[in-house]
C-alpha cells in the first residue's frame, strides 16, 4: 500500500492505476479491505490537492 500511495503521490502511476492494482491486490488477498480503504483515501487527499494546486496557478496567472 505505502508503494502504491507513494508511486500516485510521485506521479509514477495514474491514481486510476493504482486503485486497480489496490482491487487485484485485495482479490489475490495481498492486502486487506483496510488497506484498499487506505490507498483509497490518499487517493482523494492527492486528486484534491491537485485540484487546489491548479486553482491557486490560475488564480496567480
Amino acid at each position: 500500500t505505502e508503494g502504491l500511495i507513494s508511486s500516485v503521490n510521485n506521479g509514477l502511476i495514474p491514481s486510476d492505476l493504482a486503485t486497480v492494482y489496490a482491487g487485484n491486490y485485495l482479490v489475490k488477498s495481498l492486502i486487506t479491505q483496510s488497506q484498499v480503504t487506505q490507498v483509497s483515501d490518499a487517493i482523494t487527499a492527492y486528486k484534491a490537492a491537485q485540484a487546489s494546486a491548479t486553482v491557486d496557478n490560475n488564480s496567480v496567472q
